[in-house]
């Protein structure tokens, strides 16, 4: 029986680590993919967040673009060569103030001009459907952009007139350039775009990680050259680079310079651990309900063979009590019949009283176990009485001083004065007698043993205390358990069936009370039984 434990403990134990290890490399893969889930959600978000910055740009233009068209500063005026042939008209953009001679036309049809005033969605301006046009036709905004320009430069031809003077061998773009530092012109960098950009980055950035439930903290970096990738470890993600040309209100990114923009996440696995928490915990959960059933199952085998080897004992003992009185009668039967005892009347009175004893002895065993039974069945009901119990005290002490052949002594200190329970007399006095049977049986020498009532509140408190050889500290939880007996070694004096304190304890249950035990070994031990005063 123990080798078969043993082989599944064994199995048991591998099992379990099969499954944490399971478990452990589930886990470590989970995270793996929710890595390269982080890092694709992370260059998603950062190419959106790019996407957001640029129709911020493009959404700017419109807004200069429509200002700068709307009279007063400029004024639209859509002519036609022939005005007959509307499919050939010819747009001309007179400007206003110093440079109304300056009338750069643009060629384009009617219907084309209406296709883009349909598509916006309120009543259009001219300078609106021109500058919705001028997205999508690069020479209008070309157009727009060259006469703008050369507006924005009046008032600045001596400044330029010098730079050119100064710069001989500038490339072509010099006025362009030239004109961003001109205040409120078309190419103007603002002197802080960079500051703005990099603000704009990081707020566009955290709001598509926000959409996508990532936080996470990082690093934005914004640098005009290309930077390599920094893979500080394996926790640290970085976004892939993205190039942005698109700066303040610039109409042309051309103009603009590149900035390269990437962002750095130092601790990504906190986030990638937070998005796996339920899966974790489910997993967990199921390690933990897996060992505590696998250690359920160990306790359950456990307990049954405690409970066979109890029962294994049991039965030794109880062959053992059952064959003692036959055989005691028996003898007492042969000694009438073949020693002639029949004829010598005090012979034959002591051999009867012998057997009358032992049979008495063997109905006690057999009520006892019957009784047990019963009891756990709970097809034993109590026959309910008044019961004085100092006088049954009284008698159960005289009943047990006479079955022993030991040196007993039995005092009894009643407290309570004149007490009564309710219950059945007779599995009552049973309780007692138990009691005081053990105390006798596990005394070594003399017993000496002091039985006490006293009342504590509305219960009765009975104290059997002996000088008995006590019961080790970690059987006195195990003491009232159905067959369960203390261990004496080699000392096999002491016969029982283990079911004396188990029935002890149903009893008092069964009339509403509680018992309790505290002992010292070689010192002996006090039961203390309680139960409720019928008189409260």
């Amino acid at each position: 029986m123990k080798r078969k434990l043993k082989i599944v403990f064994v199995l048991i134990g591998c099992a379990l680590a099969g499954i944490i290890i399971f478990q452990a490399y589930w886990t470590v893969n989970a995270y793996r993919v929710n890595k390269e889930k982080f890092d694709n959600n992370i260059n998603t978000a950062m190419q959106s967040a790019m996407d957001d910055c640029k129709k911020d740009y493009f959404d700017s233009i419109r807004r200069v673009l429509v200002r700068r068209l709307s009279p007063p500063e400029t004024t639209i005026k859509i002519d036609t060569l022939h005005d007959k042939d509307t499919a050939n008209a010819v747009i001309y953009i007179h400007l206003s103030n110093k440079y109304t001679s300056i009338n750069p036309p643009f060629n384009s049809t009617i219907p084309r001009y209406n296709f883009y005033r349909k598509n916006i969605n309120h009543q259009a301006t001219v300078a609106e459907v021109l500058t919705e046009m001028s997205f999508y036709v690069p020479q209008l905004m070309n157009d727009f952009t060259a006469v703008l320009g050369m507006y924005d430069i009046e008032g600045h031809l001596t400044q330029l007139t010098e730079f050119n003077r100064k710069h001989p061998d500038a490339p072509i773009d010099t006025a362009i350039k030239f004109n961003r530092s001109i205040p409120n012109s078309i190419y103007e960098l603002p002197p802080n775009f960079r500051e703005a950009d990099s603000v704009k980055f990081h707020k566009y950035f955290n709001d598509e990680l926000q959409k996508m439930h990532i936080n996470s903290g990082f690093i934005l970096i914004v640098s005009t050259k290309r930077l390599p990738p920094l893979k500080l470890n394996a926790h640290y993600s970085e976004t892939g680079e993205f190039s942005y040309k698109y700066h303040g209100f610039t109409l042309f990114h051309i103009v603009g310079p590149e900035f390269f923009v990437h962002a750095a996440f130092r601790n990504p696995q906190y986030a990638i651990l937070k998005s796996l928490m339920l899966t974790m915990a489910l997993s967990g959960f199921l390690i933990l309900f897996t060992a505590y059933c696998f250690y359920y199952i160990i306790h359950t085998i456990n307990a049954q063979k405690k409970l066979a080897d109890l029962k294994d004992d049991f039965i030794n003992n109880m062959t053992h009590e059952l064959k003692t009185p036959i055989a005691t009668i028996t003898v007492a039967i042969e000694g009438l019949q073949k020693f002639n005892a029949l004829n010598d009347a005090e012979k034959t009175q002591r051999y009867l009283e012998t057997s009358r004893n032992e049979l008495a002895r063997l109905n006690d065993l057999v009520t006892k176990v019957l009784d047990i039974a019963a009891f756990e069945n709970k097809e034993s009901e109590l026959a309910n009485e008044k019961i004085n119990v100092c006088d049954l005290v009284i008698d159960v002490i005289k009943s047990e001083k006479s079955k022993t052949v030991k040196t007993v002594e039995i005092s009894f200190e009643n407290k309570a004065g004149a007490v009564f329970i309710y219950g059945d007399k007779v599995h009552f006095r049973n309780v007692l007698a138990n009691l005081i049977d053990n105390a006798i049986k596990y005394t070594n020498g003399p017993a000496n043993i002091a039985i006490t009532c006293y009342k504590n509140g509305g219960n009765l408190m009975i104290s059997v205390k002996d000088n008995g050889i006590g019961i080790p500290p970690a059987h006195l939880a195990l003491v009232f358990d159905k067959f369960h007996r203390v261990p004496t070694g080699n000392i096999h004096s002491v016969k029982g069936t283990g079911l004396g304190l188990s029935y002890v304890k149903y009893i008092v249950e069964a009339h509403g009370g509680s018992i309790g035990v505290s002992s010292e070994i070689n010192k002996g031990s006090e039961f203390i039984v309680s139960v409720p005063l019928s008189d409260g």
